[in-house]
């Protein structure tokens, strides 16, 4: 680390090894190998060379001793951390934090349009009333079915009375009539068959007629049987899912009527109409949008390199062109994980207080996103890092004397370089000297801040 102190006394010391070495060689070249020889000249050659570079570095000449004791003069910078750039600045467009596109829940004319553009509402408020006309006329037909259902349950649930039994048995006793005159017409069939009087089809036809009026009987019979026994438990269960169903087909048919009242899912503002009474909705375009102003969101498109700097939490000063001189601080609250296929940016998404009535979706602003300024080192001129060995260091002044210390490099900046150990913020280092400079060399601050 140390240089050579005086080059008077270099250039001495070479001269005397000079004519000493001289000396050795003519004596040794009587008495040892040349080989031996060749490695005095070479140590001979390499004093010189040193020799030759001091008078160099001193322009030219060596030094008096007068200048050697003389205060070296050298430049010095302060170690300072820098003060970084601590923002990203991209342009977007102001959103409501959340959008509603409201459709009816059945296309349709619109009868009223209850609120206009810019509207505040509340959840549950009407905003639409669509034509009703044929909803009605399905309620009145749904309640009508209805009521039919609920006689036939009561008549069910009465039973059947006496008179209706009276006609089943009677049904009954001319059903065993008319078996009996049907046995005593195939009997007589039978015998002229077998005389051949009548024809096979006559025959046929009698025989037909004698099972009908058997199965006429025992039909009666279990009309007679069910009437007094359980059929009546059969009608009742029938009868009420008749009920059911037409209750149901009721209840369909007033939600259809509720459904014509379009009210808002939630809070927030009425951002877009597009709907005029008389007008037909469908699922084309919403009739009305509904936005959330409070809070709003900024949205910008942040390029591969800054998304790394770019984290949820950080603050954001916004400048909306509309309101020039104003500034506003806002949050990043979301960062897309991935980039957008069509344009390879990040979406960012900022929350803006929504309190200001003058601030709308739409208006374009400035973010500037505060990033983390990183670890703070301080900055040196790479001209003021010196090596031994590969191992940086640096000179200090203490008691106006150059002061080597050691430190430990980090990152490179436009010609300078971090000191990540070593140096306190604020240190005073040599930057140049206006000649060598030497571990205790007594120096002189020409140019410094």
């Amino acid at each position: 680390m140390k240089g050579l102190k005086s080059p008077v006394l270099i250039i001495i010391m070479v001269t005397i090894l000079i004519l000493a070495g001289w000396g050795w060689v003519r004596f040794f070249q009587s008495q040892q190998k040349s080989d031996q020889v060749a490695s005095l000249e070479k140590q001979i050659q390499e004093l010189e060379e040193l020799l030759i570079n001091q008078a160099s570095d001193n322009g030219g000449k060596s030094p008096s001793p007068e200048e050697d004791k003389k205060p070296l003069q050298v430049t010095t910078s302060r170690a300072r951390v820098p003060e970084k750039d601590e923002t990203l600045s991209y342009d977007g467009a102001i959103e409501p934090s959340a959008t509603t596109y409201i459709f009816p829940p059945i296309p349709g004319e619109v009868e009223q349009v209850l609120v206009e553009e810019g509207d505040p509402v509340d959840r549950g408020d009407l905003l639409l009333k669509m034509d009703s006309r044929e909803i009605e006329k399905n309620i009145e037909q749904a309640q009508a079915g209805v009521d039919a259902a609920r006689a036939q349950l009561e008549m069910a649930e009465e039973g059947p009375r006496q008179e209706e039994l009276d006609q089943l048995q009677k049904t009954v006793e001319q059903a065993e009539t008319q078996l009996e005159m049907a046995r005593d017409s195939y009997e007589r069939m039978q015998k002229l068959r077998e005389e051949d009087i009548i024809t096979e089809q006559e025959y046929e036809q009698a025989r037909s007629e004698k099972n009908l009026a058997r199965t006429n009987l025992t039909s009666a019979r279990i009309n007679l049987d069910m009437a007094r026994s359980g059929a009546r438990d059969l009608e009742i269960e029938a009868a009420r899912a008749q009920l059911s169903q037409a209750e149901t087909q009721l209840e369909m048919a007033e939600m259809a009527r509720e459904d014509a009242r379009v009210t808002a899912p939630r809070d927030g503002v009425i951002i877009q109409r597009t709907v005029e009474p008389g007008e037909m909705v469908g699922e084309a375009q919403p009739p009305l949008v509904l936005g959330e102003l409070d809070p709003l969101h900024l949205t910008i498109q942040v390029g591969e390199q800054d998304i790394g700097l770019v984290s949820g939490g950080q603050r954001a000063e916004i400048e909306i062109n509309a309101l020039p001189g104003e500034e506003i601080t806002g949050e990043v609250i979301q960062v897309a994980p991935v980039a957008d296929p069509d344009s390879g940016l990040f979406p960012v998404t900022i929350k803006i207080p929504g309190t200001d009535n003058r601030i709308r979706p739409g208006m374009y602003a400035e973010a500037r996103i505060i990033i983390d300024p990183g670890p703070g080192y301080p900055l040196l001129d790479q001209e003021a890092v010196h090596y031994e060995n590969d191992s940086p260091y640096v000179y200090l002044i203490r008691d106006n004397q150059a002061t080597p210390q050691m430190v430990e490099l980090g990152e490179d900046h436009n010609g300078k370089v971090e000191i990540t150990s070593g140096l306190e913020p604020g240190a005073q280092v040599i930057t140049q000297a206006r000649g060598e400079l030497t571990s205790g060399r007594e120096v002189e601050i020409m140019e410094g801040d």
